[in-house]
């Protein structure tokens, strides 16, 4: 989720000689952890082991303890309750419980798909950003007759366009100025990707009034230069425009109503130590499915289900470098800290 306004700082061990090398998947290439090699039966196990053994290391559940350590305090109050002030059950049918539980679970299915369409939308788009990148590079590398130091000028503001865009969606700023970008004096407000596609036009209209090349070409060229734009375009759409406000709070209220009142149904059924692990099940994939619809509807932040934004930056970085050798003596804003690794998948660096 977007955070507040600030500045991301450069890693301390993050050297000019690692800058922008990632794997082919889009990984930096930092120690990559290998597969070690188990059996079958080994590995069909823990696919069902591995979540409950490195639960601490899911992101959701860093958030949903907490509640789930209210809820259980909770009920123990109700219990308290329940058994010295009522001699008889307050509902008669405790299945009630379980119908509004069922009915919030399928609408909480509708708003966990509804966020996570907005997240692969906005995953769609930075793969396009890269995609695009490299094929504008590809056609600039072969197409325009001019030197090399003049195209890098256009591949560093493409890649200077890519990190823009990060901090623009996250509403940071970057570590130190963008190449193409200068200096912005201290409270003048631009939108930066806006700013260095209009620097990529400038620059391919100068090379056509030179006679580079001819008007298929520019053709070409400006269906790559209009899709930044596009893409600009489209993640502000999805950043700016969040699951309705009356939606989100009747989702929340009806979670919350529904979890105050469960224990109250449960605890005269079953003694307290019996309805708890009841309790804490059904909160937890209530409360959970929630937490985890509103992190990946906004999926341009910082949290552990977010883009690996500053991953794909890197891609971008080293394919940029790769296909028009760019200024190693320019230096971007901060690409990534440390390799994604799926705490579900067994791998060298994720023991039991």
């Amino acid at each position: 989720m977007p955070s507040d306004p600030e500045i991301e700082k450069e890693p301390q061990n993050y050297s000019a000689s690692s800058r922008g090398r990632v794997s082919s998947v889009g990984m930096p290439a930092l120690a990559p952890p290998t597969a070690t090699s188990k059996g079958p039966i080994y590995k069909a196990f823990a696919f069902w082991i591995y979540p409950f053994t490195r639960f601490h290391r899911i992101p959701v559940f860093k958030r949903v303890w907490l509640y789930l350590a209210f809820m259980a305090v909770y009920s123990f109050a109700v219990d308290v309750v329940v058994t010295q002030k009522f001699s008889n059950h307050l509902f008669k049918e405790a299945g009630a419980a379980g119908y509004t539980s069922v009915i919030l679970g399928l609408l909480l299915v509708f708003r966990t798909n509804t966020a996570y369409e907005r997240w692969w939308e906005g995953r769609k788009l930075w793969g396009q950003l890269v995609n695009d990148s490299r094929n504008l590079c590809l056609k600039v590398r072969t197409y325009v007759p001019t030197g090399p130091g003049d195209k890098a000028e256009l591949g560093e503001l493409i890649v200077s366009f890519a990190y823009a865009l990060k901090h623009h969606l996250r509403d940071s700023q970057a570590s130190r100025s963008l190449p193409g970008l200068g200096d912005i004096p201290e409270g003048v407000k631009i939108n930066a990707p806006v700013h260095l596609a209009g620097k990529m036009y400038e620059k391919v209209l100068e090379w056509k009034r030179e006679d580079l090349f001819d008007g298929f070409i520019m053709i070409q060229l400006d269906t790559h230069l209009r899709s930044f734009m596009d893409i600009c375009g489209a993640c502000e759409r999805i950043k700016n425009s969040p699951l309705a406000l009356s939606y989100r709070a009747f989702m929340r209220q009806g979670i919350a109503l529904n979890l105050l009142a469960l224990p109250w149904y449960i605890e005269p059924e079953f003694n307290y130590w019996l309805s708890l692990p009841l309790i804490l099940i059904g909160s937890y994939f209530l409360i959970g499915l929630e937490l985890i619809a509103e992190d990946i509807e906004e999926p341009f932040g910082k949290d552990g289900d977010d883009l690996p934004l500053d991953t794909i930056c890197a891609t971008i970085e080293s394919t940029v470098n790769d296909i028009l050798q760019l200024n190693r003596s320019q230096k971007f804003t901060t690409s990534f800290r440390k390799p994604r690794i799926d705490p579900l998948k067994e791998t060298k660096g994720n023991p039991i």
